[in-house]
């Protein structure tokens, strides 16, 4: 893509400020030199998240969304331009990954997304290795709409929004080419003192939905004192070196495979 366009990072909290203000971090610490917003959409009642930062948007809504598929849907709808990306809360994003994105992004697919990513388990780096990764993604706001959005479900969503891309674009929409010194993308799973929705199932009829799981999680939590409740001044910042974590990684991974050649 040519020149520096105007993009909009969509990224959803409930309930867990202390991994969204890495989010936060991670999105002030990009290199990229055109206009970029974050919209952080939080709908923990409990909570109501302030930021100060002209590229930070927080929406606080008192009420909880039925489905994530329909707050991924509301963020979009809140986010100012047309080139999206998704920023989930509770991953790590290195800083280069806008203008990365921006660099290889296909206008005649109107989506991006590398088929690789980091994998951060209870502080240990693995990979790189392949999975849906919807979150290292970003697309068109025309391609998403003729895709008619996220589907109003929990777990899940994130799959059905990209079927229904290729169904649009057909086969080998990924971008399978990337190096492991260009990946931007660290999945965290495990040791962040939070929860996974796709740890809690897909939704089944007759059953409590993912987001009702969640719910009563951190309803749980609060009611205990694990995370507080009220106005909360987020402090964007890192909890350990991401960056140099990748590159020690990378640095390491290299001379192993010297050695071994």
């Amino acid at each position: 893509m040519e020149g520096t366009p105007a993009v909009s990072c969509m990224c959803l909290t409930y309930g867990r400020p202390q991994v969204v203000e890495e989010a936060i971090h991670s999105f002030l610490l990009q290199d990229y030199p055109g206009v970029k917003e974050l919209v952080v959409l939080n709908d923990f009642g409990r909570q109501t998240l302030i930021c100060d930062h002209p590229e930070v948007v927080v929406i606080n809504v008192p009420k909880r969304f039925r489905t994530v598929g329909e707050k991924r849907n509301c963020c979009a709808a809140l986010a100012s331009h047309e080139l999206l990306f998704v920023w989930d809360d509770d991953d790590i994003f290195l800083p280069h990954r806008i203008s990365y994105s921006v660099q290889m992004y296909d206008a005649s697919k109107r989506f991006f997304k590398p088929s690789k990513a980091f994998t951060l388990s209870n502080g240990q780096l693995s990979g790189p290795t392949s999975n849906l990764f919807h979150s290292g993604s970003c697309f068109a706001r025309s391609l998403y709409d003729e895709a008619h959005g996220y589907p109003h479900i929990g777990s899940g969503q994130d799959m059905e929004l990209e079927l229904a891309f290729e169904r649009i674009l057909g086969p080998g929409k990924n971008f399978n080419r990337i190096s492991p010194e260009e990946i931007y993308y660290v999945y965290r799973w495990g040791g962040t003192g939070s929860f996974h929705l796709s740890a809690f199932g897909r939704d089944r009829a007759a059953a409590k939905t993912g987001n009702e799981k969640v719910a009563e999680y951190v309803e749980k939590q609060a009611a205990e004192g694990e995370i507080p409740s009220g106005q909360i001044d987020v402090r964007p910042h890192w909890r350990m070196d991401y960056l140099g974590l990748v590159r020690d990684y990378l640095a390491k991974k290299s001379a192993t495979v010297t050695c071994d050649a």
